[in-house]
């Protein structure tokens, strides 16, 4: 190893080691199940303030998808004490920023403000989740903004429609199939009836942890939360939908024939997600070997598939180890005028072959190894990603006390586990392929 990468890998070890003693959580339980992660830092007087929701995509019911995305739109449109837009505003009045999102496995809604005006925050957070105005009104305008806002990100992007579709063939009872944002023909079934009953039955404290990140005191957040959130009546909770996918029985192919410049190639494979003591070498295996075939300049797809073989002018891969049960890792490439489908798959299996019987390069795994901790030491400068990872560790199940050791498992992987990554788990009888082959626009 040059100089220069032994001192910046002795840095990035060094800061994360201090980022752990000074990333120091402090928690509180209320008697209704809500749930207060504080994590204080005094650099600047500003602070992140994020409510998680256990609730996402994956808690929909068959023929009601897009509700948690609906709902987290409807946050916005008033409640007992304030006016429809008012919330942000006030946000914005104070200096600060607001903004919500959903995912499969939960709904957030984050702001960033000086930290003298949280205490008002978490008030006006809890006057809005305990007391939402739920108007027909508001509804009919709204789902015609979600509907147009699919038509924009997926109806019209040859390439999400052709994941989405991807998506709902690989997985056979994992709610990972569905979109967030909902099958447009459920879109259009919602009604106000609809959205109440969602509330109702997954706005309550037991499914609320309140996360804040900055220049704060833990025991005024303490009795802030206790007076607001901790105050609201407690309410049972279902277990969340969580079922165990099949086994793949063999590989699945979807091909997508729409209006599109160029052709696209995706494969995605069931594997699982992190589950703290239970699969960790196997879970960071996977994860370093995802960093090694599509992190830095050095990306194993781009050097081997783009730049060598010239099967394709861009490739990639994604990996999330912070879901819950499973995560549908994905691989693509996209074709330039010319190129051949059939021989980019030709080109990725001897890839993954290849890495399946012979030890990655080292430097290659040392470089994979500081991107990842680097990564992980630098998002450290970000309040609102610091919120983010804590609030994903805790809604999620895995826990925030674990943020820390992710990186020690990351260092302690062997390059034998992450062959074995790929002989086990990379594999076409286990893949769902899709490919989206461009359909001549009709004039």
């Amino acid at each position: 190893m040059r100089l220069r990468e032994c001192l910046l890998f002795s840095v990035l070890y060094l800061m994360s080691t201090s980022a752990i003693v000074a990333g120091e959580l402090q928690r509180a339980s209320f008697a209704n199940g809500v749930q207060l992660v504080v994590e204080e830092d005094h650099s600047a007087p500003v602070a992140m303030v994020q409510i998680w929701l256990k609730v996402g995509g994956r808690d929909e019911q068959p023929g009601k998808t897009g509700l948690a995305h609906v709902f987290e739109h409807m946050m916005f449109k008033g409640s007992k004490k304030l006016q429809a837009g008012e919330y942000s505003k006030i946000i914005s009045a104070m200096g600060g920023s607001d903004n919500a999102f959903t995912s499969t496995d939960y709904t957030a809604y984050f702001e960033t403000v000086p930290s003298a005006e949280v205490d008002r925050v978490l008030q006006m957070e809890a006057e809005r989740f305990a007391n939402l105005k739920l108007r027909d009104k508001d509804f009919q305008r709204e789902i015609k903004v979600i509907m147009e806002e699919r038509r924009m990100r997926t109806e019209d992007d040859p390439n999400a429609r052709m994941f989405e579709e991807l998506a709902a063939a690989s997985l056979r009872l994992h709610p990972y199939r569905n979109p967030v944002i909902g099958w447009m023909q459920d879109l259009e079934a919602l009604t106000i009836e609809d959205v109440k009953a969602f509330y109702k039955k997954h706005y309550v404290p037991a499914n609320v942890t309140v996360v804040v990140v900055g220049d704060v005191d833990f025991k005024q957040i303490k009795r802030t939360v206790a007076q607001t959130f901790a105050r609201m009546k407690p309410r049972k909770v279902e277990p969340r939908f969580n079922p165990v996918e099949p086994e793949p029985l063999g590989a699945k192919r979807v091909e997508v024939h729409i209006p599109a410049q160029l052709p696209l190639v995706a494969l995605t494979l069931p594997v699982p997600s992190w589950v703290p003591y239970k699969n960790d070498k196997e879970v960071a295996a996977i994860a370093l070997a995802t960093e090694i075939l599509a992190g830095g300049k050095s990306a194993l797809l781009n050097q081997v598939l783009v730049n060598e073989k010239q099967v394709a002018i861009a490739a990639g891969a994604g990996y999330d180890p912070f879901t819950m049960g499973l995560d549908l890792w994905y691989a693509y490439g996209s074709m330039g005028v010319g190129q051949d489908i059939e021989k980019f798959e030709q080109a990725f299996w001897a890839l993954m072959n290849r890495m399946s019987k012979v030890l990655p390069d080292e430097r290659k795994l040392k470089a994979a190894k500081r991107r990842m901790i680097a990564n992980a030491v630098f998002a450290q400068d970000s309040l609102y990603l610091r919120a983010k990872h804590i609030g994903i560790l805790e809604t999620v199940g895995i826990g925030a006390d674990e943020k820390d050791r992710w990186l020690d498992l990351i260092r302690e992987v062997t390059p034998e586990q992450v062959r074995d990554a790929f002989k086990t788990w990379f594999v076409p009888s286990r893949t769902t392929t899709g490919v989206l082959r461009p359909k001549a626009v009709e004039s």
